[in-house]
């Protein structure tokens, strides 16, 4: 009987955070050649990834706990076994437990892996269930219905392949995902959506770009509302409507959080002051400094930077075990009329596979 071999699970805040741009854009350091990606992270714990979009598509499995994550401006919870799809366009963040820790299986990849030498069309149907995300759209694919757990075998089988040097590898690796892709095709294709969802929100982004680099370039800087209104040519009233819409936060809370992301990365890398680092991030109260860093980070920024002390080095977690395999799993089977749920809060996710012996 194979037994999963160990694995690090990395700290995704550690490894997230730093790679989000001003504007929010999460920049992940693809191989420009053949731009996909797995890897095993681990969320919970008092740091919180701030809001962010990109440019790939995203899914992720829970292996174990129960994530919550902030769509825009809505609220949804995936439970351990859940997949989550999630598309390029959408401002977005999971947060887990202060106190747990959840592991998940995540897969990044670019659009251009399969639209490439396309000339019939045929990529961008693969690519329907990212394109059709509007504000009602079932980003969850729980667990019972049984296609999160194929989506992992396939996902594990991808990583076994990577980094893809062959064309017979980087044949499996696009055969695998064009199989995860059909079957999420399948699984979407009642839903009612159109394609001029996507085009709306890029053109929507696309409009607050100017604000993005006014932001990177002068963070430090008092920047109002009437400010940023200016900059992107609107009025006030309709510049908080309009990009509270296509954030999914206010305009002060947008810049809250990407002042206070810059304080980390000080902390954590500079002996700096506190006093200095809040001046330098554009904070000219220390004590208001403070407040927002414990609203958002749930601890002083003195506290913050102790931790980070006393976890030297990297965040990776070398050698720890996986979520001890359980017994195969089955789609939970409706019984007069409901759906038999198992408890959840101890569940973990991670079958035996032959895919096992040499991921």
């Amino acid at each position: 009987m194979l037994v999963a071999p160990k694995r690090s699970w990395e700290d995704a805040y550690s490894v997230i955070s730093p790679q989000i741009t001003a504007d929010g854009n999460h920049e992940w350091p693809f191989d420009p050649s053949f731009p996909i990606e797995v890897r095993f992270f681990r969320f919970g714990g008092r740091n919180r990834i701030r809001m962010n979009r990109h440019d790939y598509s995203e899914l992720l499995f829970l292996v174990s706990g129960e994530l919550t994550w902030q769509i825009q401006d809505r609220q949804i919870v995936q439970k351990a076994g859940d997949l989550i799809v999630i598309g390029s366009t959408l401002y977005h963040r999971p947060w887990g437990s202060p106190s747990l820790l959840e592991n998940a299986v995540v897969l990044y990849f670019l659009p251009e892996l399969i639209q490439h030498g396309d000339a019939t069309g045929e990529a961008q149907e693969y690519l329907m269930p990212f394109c059709i995300q509007d504000a009602a759209f079932p980003h969850v694919i729980p667990a019972r219905t049984g296609l999160p757990l194929r989506t992992l075998d396939l996902m594990k089988k991808i990583q076994a392949e990577l980094p893809a040097i062959t064309n017979l590898s980087r044949l499996s690796v696009k055969t695998y995902l064009k199989m995860i892709l059909m079957s999420l095709v399948n699984y979407y294709s009642d839903y009612q959506s159109t394609q001029e969802v996507l085009a709306h929100r890029q053109e929507s982004i696309r409009r607050l770009q100017p604000l993005f680099q006014l932001l990177e370039g002068h963070y430090q800087e008092v920047i109002s509302i009437q400010d940023a209104a200016g900059t992107v040519g609107m009025s006030t009233s309709h510049f908080r409507r309009f990009f509270k819409k296509v954030t999914g936060q206010s305009f002060i809370t947008y810049l809250n959080h990407f002042r206070i992301a810059k304080a980390q990365q000080l902390l954590v890398s500079t002996g700096k002051s506190i006093v200095e680092i809040s001046q330098e991030v554009g904070f000219c109260d220390q004590s208001y400094f403070g407040l927002v860093f414990r609203q958002l980070v749930h601890m002083t920024p003195l506290q913050y930077r102790k931790n980070a002390q006393d976890l030297p080095g990297s965040h990776l977690l070398p050698n720890e075990e996986p979520p001890a395999p359980f017994a195969q799993q089955r789609p939970l089977q409706p019984s007069q009329g409901k759906i038999i749920e198992a408890k959840r809060p101890d569940r973990t996710f991670w079958p035996r596979s032959s895919v096992d012996s040499h991921v």
